[in-house]
This record gives C-alpha cells, sequence and structure tokens, in this order.
C-alpha cells in the first residue's frame, strides 16, 4: 500500500462525523485541514466530479460569491437554504447545520464550486468546507400566454373602428375616417343664411347685422334719374308740382351726394 493511500486512510478513520451541528458563531471553530483534500471525503460524487471540483478549488476558479444569511442562501443561482457536511476544527465532519440563532441582518459570504449538479461551498470568515444544493430555475409562468394574446390584439387595434347600426330614419357612417374628413357647417342660432349662388347670377344681399366679408364697406345705391316726361298735349296744361315735392325732390339729392362722399371717404 503506497504511502498516500495510508494517509488517505488514517485521516478518514480521524474523521469525526456528527448528524447535527449549530454554526452560531462563524469563525469560532474553522476548519484547520486541507480544503482541496477535504473534497475526497465526499465519497458519494463521482471521483471525476471530485477531481475537477479540487482542480477549480485549488485554481480558485468558482462560480460566484454567494451570501449566506439566515434563512437563504442567495447568489446569481437559486439555492436551497441548507448547508450540510460542514467541516469543523481538525477533522470533523456535521451533516446537519443550522443557523437558527443569527439574526436576521447577520450576513457571510462564500466561495461557490459547481460540477455536474454537485455544488460546494467554502465560507470566507472560517473555510468551513460544506455543501449546497443549487435549484433549477423557474419558469416565467404566463410568458408565453401574455405573448400571444399581444400578437392576437395588435392587428385589431389598426382596423378601422367599427359603429353600431344607426336608428331608424339614420344614415350610417362607412368609417371613422370618411365621417372625421367632413366638415360640418355651424349655424349661429337666429341668423339665417343665403342660398349659395349657382351660374351666372347675382349674390345674395347679406344678412342683417353680418359685417360684409373681406371687411369692404357696402356701396351705397346707385341713384337713377326719373324717366322722361311725355311731351306736352296741345290743349292741356300741364301740372306744376307743388312747392313739397320740391323739398322732397332736393332732400333726395343731397342725400344721395352724402352717400357718395362716405363712399367716396371710405375707399381713400
Amino acid at each position: 500500500m503506497s504511502l498516500l493511500a495510508t494517509l488517505a486512510l488514517a485521516a478518514s478513520a480521524s474523521t469525526v462525523t456528527l448528524p447535527a451541528c449549530s454554526w452560531d458563531r462563524p469563525g469560532v471553530n474553522p476548519f484547520m485541514g486541507d480544503v482541496v483534500a477535504a473534497v475526497d471525503r465526499y465519497q458519494d460524487i463521482p471521483a471525476e466530479t471530485r477531481a475537477r471540483l479540487k482542480a477549480r478549488m485549488k485554481q480558485r476558479a468558482y462560480d460566484e460569491i454567494a451570501v449566506i444569511t439566515r434563512d437563504a442562501v442567495q447568489g446569481k443561482a437559486s439555492y436551497s437554504a441548507d448547508i450540510r457536511d460542514m467541516h469543523f476544527g481538525r477533522g470533523s465532519v456535521c451533516r446537519t447545520v443550522t443557523r437558527a440563532k443569527w439574526s436576521a441582518q447577520h450576513q457571510e459570504r462564500g466561495l461557490v464550486y459547481c460540477e455536474d449538479g454537485q455544488c460546494l461551498i467554502v465560507p470566507t470568515v472560517c473555510r468551513n468546507l460544506s455543501r449546497i444544493t443549487r435549484l433549477a430555475p423557474k419558469p416565467v409562468a404566463g410568458a408565453a400566454q401574455d405573448e400571444e394574446q399581444v400578437v392576437a390584439v395588435a392587428p385589431a387595434e389598426e382596423a378601422p373602428l367599427v359603429f353600431e347600426p344607426p336608428a331608424a330614419g339614420e344614415a350610417a357612417p362607412t368609417s371613422f375616417a370618411t365621417t372625421a374628413q367632413v366638415p360640418t357647417l355651424q349655424q349661429s342660432p337666429g341668423i339665417e343664411l343665403p342660398p349659395l349662388v349657382t351660374g351666372g347670377g347675382q349674390p345674395p344681399s347679406l344678412p342683417p347685422g353680418l359685417p360684409p366679408t373681406g371687411g369692404v364697406p357696402p356701396l351705397p345705391p346707385t341713384f337713377t334719374p326719373p324717366p322722361d316726361l311725355p311731351p306736352p298735349v296741345p290743349g292741356v296744361t300741364p301740372a306744376v308740382p307743388e312747392p313739397s315735392s320740391y323739398a322732397l325732390m332736393g332732400f333726395g339729392l343731397m342725400l344721395i351726394a352724402g352717400l357718395k362722399r362716405c363712399a367716396a371717404q371710405a375707399r381713400a
């Protein structure tokens, strides 16, 4: 038997395995042996897996640094809260380790090494080599269903709005786009708009109270001279207008002249 095998058997024989321990004060009883060599005490792990774990531990090629709290082991991956098979002192191994006396704020860090689903953790405070269990990532529930619902709803948002059937005597609009583009003329209450003129007709006169179009004042009415008097009939004396008729005609001429003057001032 070789010397190395003899030393390994002696070390395994001197190892004390305890069913349960309390890890209440980290760092008080640190592991004093070789952390890399202690991996071989986990005989249920295949030899090839143990060899890869030891090679990575020698190079300190750990997966991540996890945070150990009273109720969890937190890291980038998901881990079970249980820590088992922890090494203490010079040759003690505890199968079950409790942290019940930790405060809720207490934290310790540990280097995590995983190979073939077997994960080891080495707390930095005491080098107590232990085993933990890495959990499979949980799928996000309902992610595929939400994606299908979004795809199904998206085309409906691009379709034109459909209106309900109109009541009796009402015309149904074809779509929102056609009805929204047709302007409607709002008529003020109490004002009647004149009809539109088509062809070569004259523009309608504005209703009372509305300003002229474009801000141009209305032109005064033009004076129409009276028709020519018929020739005198022989033997008949023509009627002479009374003075009141002359006064009325003069007042009309003065009114027409005043309106023309106002129009000329407005144009200037």
